[in-house]
């Protein structure tokens, strides 16, 4: 009688032991789940937003082109910015601080575009400087950003810093690299450096990667280039 006492209750102990054991997994299963389900939840409306604030980024670049396309210099001649451009100026610097690396390059592309444009060609070539320095930029934006730098001072900076930007971009796989070598070859001719010039305009209007206006300009300054030899 007291052997079969002793193993009810120890099988009542070993079932009570193996319920709360369940009920235990089932509590931390329950815990899992509701982690799970918070989790997926958060990570849901972590991406809703950052979708919202994409969206309201791109509104607002859009809005600042607006202004800054309101009129255009004639003839690419410096202007001073007027009400909707200098609007669209602190548009896009307080998108700069808040947009997400591809739109912030692009919105300092944008403001240095302005301010070279009303003749501010000093705080242009700090921005593009930032743009061609910025490693969470796409590439082919921060390039271009390098080319402007460049192109806005191929008549007033040294040449051989110029050059050294430029041999960053003139290769055939880059893509600028058509405005590049153009770049090159009109340091070439401010230096006196003719044949130099006359060769890299010759592979240029010979290239069909490159744009047709590269290949137009590059035939115009060979014609140039002849007659101001024949002239000679």
């Amino acid at each position: 009688m007291a052997d079969d006492i002793f193993r009810e209750v120890d099988e009542e102990m070993r079932a009570e032991r193996l319920r709360a054991l369940a009920r235990r997994y089932m509590i931390l299963a329950g815990v899992i789940v509701a982690v799970i389900c918070i989790g997926g939840g958060a990570w849901q409306y972590n991406a809703w937003r950052v979708q919202q604030a994409d969206q309201a980024s791109a509104d607002a670049y859009f809005a600042a082109l607006r202004n800054a396309t309101a009129s255009h210099a004639p003839d690419g001649q410096a202007t001073p910015l007027n009400d909707q451009q200098k609007t669209a100026l602190t548009q896009l610097a307080a998108l700069e601080k808040t947009a997400r690396p591809p739109l912030r390059a692009l919105s300092r592309m944008e403001r240095a575009a302005l301010l070279a444009n009303s003749g501010d060609t000093a705080q242009a070539l700090a921005l593009w400087a930032q743009v061609n320095e910025d490693r969470a930029a796409d590439p082919t934006i921060s390039s271009l950003a390098g080319l402007l730098w460049v192109q806005h001072q191929l008549d007033t900076a040294d040449p051989a810093m110029l050059r050294s930007r430029l041999a960053l971009l003139d290769g055939a796989q880059q893509p600028w690299h058509g405005l590049a070598l153009e770049c090159e070859a009109l340091l070439d001719l401010r230096q006196g450096h003719e044949q130099d010039a006359r060769g890299r305009l010759q592979r240029l209007s010979m290239d069909m990667n490159v744009s047709d206006g590269v290949r137009t300009r590059a035939d115009g300054l060979l014609q140039a280039l002849g007659n101001d030899n024949a002239g000679g």
